[in-house]
């Protein structure tokens, strides 16, 4: 047999070895991707989402899940389907600190353990459990550790923690999740892709130089540009970019801070979370959430981003024409989905012709690769720190 073959073959194993340490994309359980990403707090819901006494369910890195929030608003995540007949156990009713499954009543905790099988005249519920993950809340998200044994520490950001407004958002992008990260540092884009945008003007009056290094938090990418002025974008180890962006309503008195997470969902979508700190005194706290809601509900009445993209990437409208909309942001989604779904669900990185300006890029692959290596081959890990620095506009 072919298969059979090649499987014996030593120079066909050696190939899949080193195919593995550059496979960053594949990320569902049993892969080295997927395990990597496993081993750091994952955000994987919005908080404000999930009501309480409520269940959904949940499909991220692969896995279909139960996501719910107890009686007491505590948010617990475990398997999709009850272990007596497989039903889908989202379905079911949330008392107290665990979910019961409408068929037959049988009750999990948060930790996925099975306490009650009201059909069972001798209960063997101690001996029944499913699946369940650790969870946390931090600014507004709702965190997953989905590893094997003590979670790492979570990721801490006191710049957003100061004075202001925290708010989050998140959107399901029909992609691989890594070419969302290298778009994310990937600075020069800005100054062609964004070029007809007002709201990132003061970014775009020259093309940067790039360089990069590693950091104790992953890497950073430095735009220089000729006034001596350098931004410095941030990327969070394994799969968070840290930057700057203008302010987008008069209650803001200077740029705000990002955080951005890519979590696959399975190998060709992704959700990206968004957390904005906008910098705004107290007694404008209220007339910046009014601005923010009156504009999210304004764009809830345009043409979706997603109809728009289609559009462009079909051919039935020109990129050119992308409409200004709200403060400038949702045209940049609209134009960064355009570029990163035209690149098909997962770039054809062989393929690429990358220069100077891909320095980040090129290191962030290369710091995968090294980290999926070591966890192959069993060899220490770098240990990444929990925390980044606020980012530098850098105009």
């Amino acid at each position: 047999m072919v298969a059979e073959h090649l499987a014996a073959s030593p120079a066909a194993s050696d190939e899949m070895q080193t195919a593995d340490v550059d496979d960053f994309v594949h990320t569902g359980p049993g892969t080295l991707a997927g395990r990597y990403l496993r081993r750091f707090w994952l955000p994987v819901y919005q908080s404000e989402d999930l009501t309480r006494e409520w269940s959904i369910p949940l499909k991220i890195m692969g896995e279909n899940l139960t996501l719910f929030r107890s009686s007491s608003g505590k948010a617990y995540l475990i398997g999709n389907r009850c272990a007596h007949r497989g039903t889908q156990l989202s379905t079911g009713i949330v008392e107290g600190e665990g979910i019961r499954c409408a068929y037959h009543g049988w009750k999990y905790d948060g930790k996925g353990q099975c306490v009650d099988q009201p059909s069972e005249p001798c209960s063997f519920a101690e001996r029944v459990r499913i699946k369940g993950y650790p969870t946390r809340e931090y600014l507004g998200l709702i965190f997953a550790y989905m590893g094997q044994g003590e979670p790492s520490p979570m990721p801490h950001y006191p710049h957003f923690e100061s004075d202001g407004v925290v708010v989050s958002h998140s959107r399901i992008w029909p992609f691989n999740y890594f070419q969302h990260l290298e778009n994310a540092i990937d600075e020069v884009h800005i100054g062609f892709l964004h070029a007809s945008s007002p709201y990132q003007s003061n970014i775009n009056a020259q093309v940067p130089t790039i360089s990069t290094a590693e950091a104790d938090f992953g890497l950073v990418q430095y735009g220089h540009r000729t006034n001596g002025v350098t931004r410095a974008t941030y990327y969070h180890m394994p799969n968070i970019t840290s930057w700057a962006q203008p302010s987008g309503y008069p209650e803001e008195n200077g740029w705000r801070d990002m955080l951005g997470f890519r979590v696959p969902v399975d190998d060709h979508n992704h959700v990206t979370f968004t957390v904005t700190h906008a910098h705004v005194d107290d007694d404008k706290r209220a007339d910046f959430i009014m601005h923010r809601k009156a504009e999210r509900e304004e764009l809830g009445k345009l043409t979706s981003i997603e109809e728009i993209a289609d559009c462009v990437l079909a051919g039935k409208m020109r990129f050119q024409d992308i409409p200004y909309r709200g403060n400038g942001a949702d045209m940049t989604r609209i134009q960064d989905r355009i570029i990163m779904m035209g690149q098909g669900s997962i770039v054809d990185r062989p393929h690429e012709t990358l220069g100077q300006a891909d320095a980040a890029i090129v290191l962030l692959r290369q710091i995968w690769r090294r980290e999926l290596k070591a966890l192959r081959d069993g060899e220490p890990l770098k240990q990444w720190a929990p925390t980044i620095p606020a980012p530098r506009p850098g105009v």
